[in-house]
């Protein structure tokens, strides 16, 4: 059990939020277990470890500044569910004086991919099967992806999470339903900014902007590499998922130790390298997605998660429309007879009927995900196996042209 940080438990705050238990610690913070008086339901807090702010002035900048970043993950939760959604942000007054600002954040009952990983290596069960992790972190990659691109009033903003690993992959059961959510979106960021507009640091602890063991080499040595972006969180999520795969943490040690592996050149931390049985092709997209230097690695996670998804041969998630939905609900091909790219046909059309014809939707079953076709190839009987000409121009149908597939030289490529 963490400790008591901030001496809270038992008592109330804000008014309305009575603090039952502390949950967890870390370098950010601590997050409580609190019950809403208004709502007679349990919420987390998550208070912030910051340096002391001395002067009212300078508590008042900092305040601020994180509420205005609170007000965009407000927004952010608002728009991408995957996200967890804030409640309120205030600032604790203790006894003690001290300063503490805080999210009241909806309670989620479930549990931290890292718990998941833990328990399957502790029980003997082989690490989480590649297939089957493409389709629990599928609406995480997306999630990512919209964040990354995320209009606001001011103009379209990247919100980038910076601290993604295991333990910030939660996952919940919703209305009967598995759901993943992502923690800690943007604490970080808020919490630093906050600070420098006060003119600190935090603690003096450069370690406390990130967590060592996720930590992207540009976050290591930003003189060195530049500044985070997109590709900070194409690190995390590669780095996350081998762990999945491998069932353990790959980069482990003391503080030093941790980045001379981020930072190692001749040794990336890919499947292959920590012992998962993955294809060559897989492995190559890990290794873009891990490189050290940003300017050799994945800038964005849309061309990461097309890549793997080309490498196993499954239908490209980002671009395509609902149809190729079910192709992640069948096991991926045999290593042997993977394929360089998505398979789609060019230039195909689309044809939508009107609710007058029935709302019923055809599509050209050449370019279908192999669960919409039969066993041995053929096209499966009834209507729905049939693809009609064009229809006359006075037809109330749609015609929608598909947007060409990327070769494959153009999808390994950095925007």
């Amino acid at each position: 059990m963490a400790d008591d940080v901030f001496g809270i438990v038992g008592t109330t705050q804000a008014g309305n939020f009575h603090v039952e238990q502390v949950v967890a610690e870390g370098g950010f913070g601590v997050v409580y277990r609190a019950l809403h008086a208004g709502f007679r339901a349990p919420v987390a807090l998550k208070c912030l470890k910051v340096s002391e702010a001395k002067t009212p002035r300078e508590r008042q900048l900092f305040l601020e500044k994180f509420r205005e970043e609170a007000q965009l993950l407000f927004r952010l939760s608002a728009s991408i569910p995957e996200v967890v959604r804030p409640l309120h942000v205030d600032v604790l007054h203790l006894k003690r004086g001290e300063f503490v600002p805080f999210l009241a954040l909806e309670w989620l009952e479930g549990e931290s991919l890292d718990k998941v990983i833990d328990r399957r290596r502790l029980k003997g069960e082989p690490p989480i099967p590649l297939h089957k992790l493409m389709k629990l972190m599928r609406p995480i990659a997306q999630a990512i992806a919209r964040a990354h691109r995320f209009p606001s009033p001011g103009g379209t903003v990247s919100i980038i999470h910076r601290d993604l690993k295991p333990e910030n992959i939660f996952i919940t059961t919703q209305e009967g339903t598995e759901r993943l959510k992502i923690l800690d979106y943007g604490i970080a960021q808020a919490k630093t900014l906050a600070e420098q507009a006060v003119g600190r640091v935090t603690n003096g602890d450069p370690l406390n902007a990130f967590s060592p063991a996720y930590g992207a080499p540009e976050q290591w040595a930003p003189k060195r590499f530049g500044q985070t972006g997109t590709w900070t969180d194409v690190w995390g999520l590669a780095l996350t998922m081998v762990e999945a795969l491998v069932g353990r943490q790959v980069i482990e040690g003391e503080a030093q130790a941790m980045m001379g592996t981020a930072l190692d050149v001749k040794r990336r931390p890919t499947p292959r390298t920590e012992g998962a049985n993955v294809p060559p092709e897989v492995d190559a997209v890990f290794e873009r997605a891990l490189a050290v230097s940003p300017r050799d690695r994945t800038r964005d996670v849309e061309t990461f998660w097309t890549e793997l998804e080309a490498a196993i041969g499954l239908a490209p998630t980002f671009g395509r429309s609902a149809a190729y939905e079910d192709a992640y609900s069948v096991p991926p091909p045999p290593s042997s007879s993977m394929r360089a790219g998505p398979q789609v046909k060019r230039a195909a059309h689309v044809w939508l009927d009107t609710p007058a014809d029935g709302g019923s939707l055809e599509i050209d079953l050449d370019m279908a995900p192999a669960s919409m076709r039969s066993p041995r190839g053929g096209r499966r009987d009834g209507p729905a196996s049939s693809v009609r000409p064009a229809p006359p121009p006075d037809s109330s149908g749609l015609e929608m042209d598909l947007p060409e597939a990327p070769s494959p030289s153009a999808m390994g490529r950095g925007m």
